[in-house]
């Protein structure tokens, strides 16, 4: 990840932050850019990587149940 990808919402949060907080909203706005960023990667991450694969037991082939008569 560049920094630019992280800088820019934490920025821009921070800004905003300021904007209605003053110091303690530009520091939360920043932290809320990095989680923000971090959660995006974690869902293009997972979203590219595919579907998981299937772990079965056993042999793999179904059991015919049993009925009772």
């Amino acid at each position: 990840m560049t920094a630019a990808t992280l800088a820019v919402p934490a920025g821009g949060y921070a800004w905003l932050g300021s904007a209605f907080g003053g110091t303690s909203g530009a520091l939360v706005g920043c932290v809320a850019g990095l989680v923000l960023s971090a959660l995006l990667r974690l869902l293009v991450e997972t979203a590219m990587s595919g579907p998981r694969r299937v772990r079965h037991r056993g042999s793999g082939l179904a059991r015919p149940r049993r009925t009772s008569r």
